[in-house]
């Protein structure tokens, strides 16, 4: 995996912007927008799926530079909590100014660990559904990290997969227990894009051959199979519009890791990949709030409201990149490097 240490794929930060823009003109549209509107940009909402492709394989890549499993939790959560910390409480403002009865102290304790819902509590912001899921991902690369299976990653990568299909094939057996493992690992409903994300990569450091072709369409048919198991793709888009959507963002990746989408690689499309995460966290509740107060106190357009809140939600986000992500992630590096000097420069 060498050859990945001192590799940055732009394209992937050109893609997470795209996907962060089209979640959020998702949320920005639906609802009592959509009569507005008279249209709704629902293909957004499956801007998740690239997320967690993305993930799958850059999260695989960036082990180059762990050399030990408690090096991979510290980079996480250097990279994550900062800026999540910030949003949280910039929503929390929010949510005072909009719906101080709803305002609640304990709500927001709660959501600082990025995992309320195990304490019976409700994400603060809609949006914030996809960081657990993401978080289980990172437990499960820990437990291979830690029982040294990093090698074996693909074979445990598609046991996992099956052990996920056998769980919805026999759901009617155990309805509560399926229930609640639905509830509270949603990981179960995404993971073959993480895993094809993982097989990208092989592909990228080792080039196509049958053994990853064939993982790739069992990761892509085990996606398409869940589509209606979880998620919130199954009540915006039909079956057959995820699948080919899903076909779009397989194709768009086999292109990456073929060095065919340098062209996309412009520096405004960059930078919008680099503050995704906040843009991200910030625009839902926010900008929902915000385009109704827009359209229906100040008698905006609904499209102008729009436009308008999506720019301000972007310069919400690179104020929270520059002024807490990046300054705090190099913070906690900096700690973890003086406690532990051996550890390499994490990027």
């Amino acid at each position: 995996m060498d050859r990945s240490i001192h590799h940055r794929f732009f394209e992937l930060d050109v893609l997470r912007g795209m996907a962060a823009l089209a979640v959020a003109l998702f949320h920005l549209t639906i609802n009592e927008n959509t009569e507005k509107l008279g249209w709704q940009f629902r293909y957004g909402v499956t801007g998740v799926d690239i997320f967690f492709m993305i993930s799958g394989f850059v999260i695989y890549m960036s082990l180059n530079k762990v050399q030990k499993p408690g090096d991979f939790l510290v980079f996480r959560f250097a990279r994550l909590y900062p800026a999540y910390w910030m949003c949280v409480l910039l929503t929390a403002i929010f949510i005072l100014v909009y719906e101080p009865a709803h305002f609640s102290l304990a709500q927001i304790l709660a959501n600082l660990t990025m995992f309320p819902i195990y304490f019976g509590v409700e994400n603060l912001d809609g949006s914030y559904w996809t960081l657990l899921v993401e978080l289980c991902f990172y437990i499960w690369i820990f437990i291979l990290l830690f029982r040294r299976s990093m090698r074996s990653i693909l074979y445990h990568g598609a046991i996992f997969t099956l052990l996920i299909v056998g769980f919805h094939l026999f759901r009617n057996s155990y309805p509560s227990l399926y229930q609640y493992i639905q509830l509270k690992l949603e990981l179960i409903n995404h993971f073959p894009l993480f895993f094809s994300g993982i097989v990208f990569y092989h592909i990228w450091t080792q080039g196509y051959n049958t053994k990853y072709i064939i993982y790739l369409l069992f990761c892509f048919g085990v996606a398409c199979y869940l589509h209606d198991k979880g998620g919130r793709s199954m009540f915006f888009v039909s079956l057959w519009e995820h699948i080919s959507i899903l076909l779009v963002y397989f194709l768009i990746f086999a292109l990456v890791v073929s060095n065919k989408l340098i062209f996309i690689v412009k520096s405004p499309l960059v930078y919008l990949g680099n503050i995704s995460y906040a843009l991200y966290l910030l625009h839902q509740y926010i900008g929902t709030h915000l385009v109704r107060t827009l359209n229906e106190t100040y008698s905006w357009s609904i499209e102008w409201a729009i436009i308008t809140v999506l720019s301000v939600c972007i310069g919400l986000a690179a104020m929270v990149h520059h002024l807490v992500e990046v300054p705090g992630k190099a913070l906690v590096l900096k700690w973890y490097k003086r406690e532990s000097p051996a550890v390499k420069q994490f990027a």
